[in-house]
């Protein structure tokens, strides 16, 4: 079970389309991606990495890339399936420390946050856009604050 603390935003970005809510919440998250100590340097070993994001990310293009209103039912059942390998790839980087705590946070945060998003979209083509347009403001962002 997943818990994203933005529920409420993702609701607005993907359901109403919320421009200043989609950005607003990308670059909250992508803070969270990327931890940085006291003197504002990031700390590579517990901040999310383009790489990691990567694998995800070129799937998600490519059904963007393919995605029409008339196959968009079909678009979002490829897109369902990114779920899983999220999951796999937050097992793969992201260790458990115990009580709640992990490694790389914030790559907890991406995965819970994308899947509680594709959930939302329900198959409809807007829908669909507003979740690519959040994907991409959240590597924008991500890479804006220091990700590597």
């Amino acid at each position: 079970m997943t818990h994203c603390q933005f529920q409420q935003e993702l609701d607005t970005i993907i359901v109403q389309g919320d421009a200043k809510t989609l950005v607003d919440t990308a670059l909250k998250i992508a803070e969270q991606m990327i931890q940085k100590n006291p003197g504002g340097f990031v700390k590579e070993v517990t901040s999310v990495s383009t790489s990691q994001i990567r694998n995800i990310y070129g799937s998600s293009k490519r059904i963007e890339m393919s995605l029409d209103e008339k196959n968009a039912p079909e678009m979002y059942k490829k897109l369902i399936l990114l779920k899983p390998k999220m999951a796999y790839a937050n097992g793969r980087f992201n260790k458990p420390l115990g009580r709640g705590q992990y490694k790389i946070p914030g790559f907890k945060t991406l995965v819970d946050c994308l899947s509680y998003a594709i959930d939302k979209i329900e198959g409809d083509y807007q829908r669909m856009k507003n979740f690519f347009n959040f994907f991409e403001a959240i590597l924008a962002y991500h890479k804006a604050e220091g990700g590597k």
